[in-house]
């Protein structure tokens, strides 16, 4: 309850308290009916002021308004406060005085400021000196039954007034303070969710996870920092475009509106660990692996649906240089494999003894073996093409090497091996892929080409180019196949109903290597009649003609 005593009396001020607003606003408006009326009394009927209480009523309420502007009444005590009233009952007393209560009507004034905001025992007093005045009124000046019913009415009325105001200040204020203390409690309830939800920006903040919520409108709601810094939008206004753009693939077709995760989101679509890939505003590409869920709306909320994106570019990369890895190692030791074996089996041919025939066995088998695990890691893995430095290389010798590397492995299986002589051929590339590059086809050469057959290795000049043809007269490639070749694990329908060993990665990690030095490599075959081999390279422009 807002009363006077209950005010603030030492509380420091730059300006009027409230408490010095309020008792100015009260003996004001006091002040001002009483000068209007005053005004209308000298206008209309000036004979009503010719006795000296009324005069010395009006007075006494400017003299009081005057005392009430100049009062510190923020330092004032609360009986100090509750005595203003009563001078201005004792005020308007003095300007009723024997005018049969004309102006009677003033005491609801000061009797509604202490209905207002003081104690039940100060009203009570007020209406008592207001009654004490009453009666001493109509004594003084031979009452008669007419005045006196009209004091009685007059009294009667400004003690129903007070009371009801009085009640309903009562009630204002108790609803007043239930209002404080729900405002309180919903205040601090408020707070709660503010700190709650500025602990769960933090935490969605800190995550690597790109999150969001999307309407169904379209809206995005709750972005994090990793959603904002991956798709370039404005963290002032989440409702401008972003600044990076949704494939389908790497350099593919860019998504329309409808396909994107936001807009497939904002339809309440479900899906998991979807693939695509993200062009951002500096030019970079990034692999994202989408997911969305179904959130609960509460009362009067909007259904909206979680959608976190993950960037998976470096994890993917990384897999993709793991298994480019194992598979280059892998393939690398198939080639010197063939070789080992090769050499071994026209070994077992020469062996005289039986313990070297067993020791030439048991290397036999172990390279067997080693050969069945590499083919089991290039199932399981990839490849990809990598880049080493580039220096001068001469092919003639890069293909004499592995020619010599498979010499042992043709003449196993009665297949002829012949490199034509050519002069020097110096390129600028990088040797070690080359030689791995020319190991694939020599020894694809040799492998399908059936006893008495042969393989043709030359290497010539055209223009700014260096050939290389490989020619072998083996099983050959069927025209539905041939397209297909250089696909990863894919070997012609030739190879499988020859029952000879393979993984169907050779053909495009030669291709690889080849374009990565801005080469081609073609095939040309017909089953049953063999198949060629054209790889065209570019010299670079020191060994132009």
């Amino acid at each position: 309850m807002a009363t006077a005593e209950t005010m603030t009396l030492s509380a420091p001020v730059t300006g009027p308290s409230g408490r010095t607003r309020s008792i100015w606003l009260w003996q004001l408006s006091l002040s001002a009916v009483v000068v209007v009326v005053i005004i209308a009394v000298l206008v209309l009927v000036p004979e009503l002021l010719a006795t000296p209480t009324t005069g010395g009523g009006v007075a006494m309420i400017l003299a009081l308004t005057l005392i009430t502007m100049v009062v510190p009444w923020h330092r004032a005590s609360s009986t100090l406060v509750g005595l203003l009233p009563l001078a201005d009952i004792l005020a308007i007393g003095l300007l009723t005085f024997g005018g049969d209560l004309r102006f009677g009507f003033l005491w609801v004034f000061p009797l509604a400021w202490y209905a207002s905001h003081f104690r039940l025992a100060w009203m009570v007093s007020a209406l008592a000196l207001v009654a004490a005045i009453i009666v001493f009124d109509a004594l003084t000046h031979s009452p008669s039954p007419f005045s006196t019913l009209r004091f009685l009415v007059v009294l009667l009325s400004l003690t129903f007034i007070s009371i009801t105001i009085y009640n309903s200040a009562r009630r204002s204020a108790a609803f007043t303070r239930l209002l404080r203390r729900q405002s309180e409690r919903l205040e601090a309830t408020l707070e709660r969710v503010r700190a709650q939800e500025r602990r769960v920006n933090q935490v969605l903040n800190g995550l690597d996870s790109a999150i969001t919520r999307v309407d169904r409108d379209g809206r995005l709601l709750g972005v994090n920092d990793a959603y904002i810094a991956l798709y370039g939008i404005d963290h002032r206004d989440t409702s401008r475009p972003a600044t990076s753009v949704e494939y389908d693939d790497r350099g593919g077709r860019a998504l329309r509106e409808p396909e994107r995760l936001a807009a497939r989101a904002a339809r309440g679509e479900i899906f998991s660990d979807e693939r695509l890939w993200l062009y951002d505003a500096e030019g970079r590409w990034h692999i994202l692996s989408a997911s969305t869920r179904e959130l609960v709306s509460g009362p009067g909320e909007p259904d909206t649906t979680l959608l976190v994106v993950r960037d998976v570019t470096e994890a993917v990369e990384t897999e993709n240089a793991r298994r480019s890895l194992a598979t280059t190692v892998t393939h690398e030791l198939a080639n010197p494999l063939t070789a080992i074996i090769g050499y071994t089996d026209l070994m077992l041919e020469d062996a005289t003894t039986g313990t070297d025939r067993e020791r030439l066995e048991l290397i036999d088998a172990a390279a067997a073996r080693m050969e069945r695990l590499i083919a089991e890691v290039l199932r399981a893995g990839g490849h990809q093409p990598r880049s080493d430095q580039r220096r001068d290389v001469d092919l003639q010798a890069l293909l004499a090497a592995s020619v010599e590397s498979f010499t042992p492995a043709a003449t196993a299986g009665d297949v002829a091996l012949v490199l034509h002589p050519a002069p020097p051929t110096p390129i600028v590339a990088d040797g070690f892929r080359l030689r791995q590059m020319f190991d694939n086809l020599v020894s694809n050469a040799v492998k399908y080409t059936p006893r008495a057959g042969t393989v043709d290795v030359a290497v010539n000049t055209e223009g700014t180019d260096a050939v290389v043809t490989i020619t072998d007269t083996g099983i050959g490639i069927g025209a539905d196949d041939l397209p297909r070749i250089f696909g990863d694990y894919f070997r012609a329908e030739t190879a499988r109903e020859a029952g000879l060993p393979g993984t169907g990665l050779g053909m495009g990690i030669s291709r690889a290597i080849v374009e990565e030095h801005g080469g081609t490599l073609e095939l040309t075959s017909e089953p049953g009649a063999g198949t060629t081999a054209t790889v065209r390279l570019p010299r670079g422009e020191d060994h132009h003609d």
